[in-house]
């Protein structure tokens, strides 16, 4: 007759869980900042996300518990649509660079995200924090990158003072859009390089 150890209990094979769609996560992300582009963070609510995402609430809250942490991964991950000096040919000349930013469709698409994270960034600390990198680092990052291109080829005469100037056209960008509510468009943006960051770039004034 068989004995039995009644220490050892067999446990009843346990079903396999539901594994992770992955495929899920960029659907929700995109879906979130398709939203803060549109409506602002305000009006990016988690029951929007799943909506515009097609997907459960649930599932959006089981991946990122807060609308806070769901928006620094939306924006984070956007790699796609923060440009870098790697995006902008060398077109050969300084202007041209510029003008390049100016019609590239990641450059829209940030000016967006930006415009609708800038209001929740005054009173979040985590959102203003990523604002600050994500978006004022990282096109003061790539003006400096342009302007030392611009240098190499002899463009920028040498001892311009380059983290200065680099941070100039973000800045306008940024008070024209988040503070005066009014679009950075192509004129606009035009008018800038010309009239400012061209002259204080090369020293040489708009005829």
């Amino acid at each position: 007759m068989q004995a039995y150890d009644e220490d050892v209990v067999t446990a009843p094979a346990r079903r396999p869980g539901r594994r992770r769609d992955d495929s899920k996560d960029d659907v929700i992300l995109e879906a979130a900042r398709e939203l803060i582009a549109e409506r602002g963070y305000d009006g990016m609510t988690m029951d929007a996300v799943a909506e515009r995402a097609g997907t459960g609430k649930a599932t959006v809250y089981r991946r990122w518990p807060s609308k806070v942490e769901l928006t620094v991964d939306a924006v984070v991950c956007a790699r796609h649509v923060i440009l870098t000096i790697d995006d902008v040919p060398d077109t050969g000349s300084l202007r041209s660079d510029l003008m390049a930013i100016r019609g590239a469709p990641q450059g829209s698409r940030t000016d967006e995200l930006m415009s609708g994270l800038h209001q929740a960034a005054q009173s979040d600390p985590q959102v203003a924090a990523l604002f600050h990198e994500q978006f004022v680092t990282a096109r003061t990052r790539l003006m400096r990158g342009l302007l030392e291109r611009a240098q190499e080829r002899g463009e920028v005469p040498p001892g311009r003072d380059l983290d200065m100037i680099a941070t100039v056209a973000p800045a306008m960008i940024a008070y024209q859009k988040v503070v005066a509510g009014r679009k950075a468009g192509p004129e606009f943006i035009e008018r800038m390089i010309d009239s400012v960051i061209l002259p204080l770039a090369t020293g040489v004034m708009p005829d």
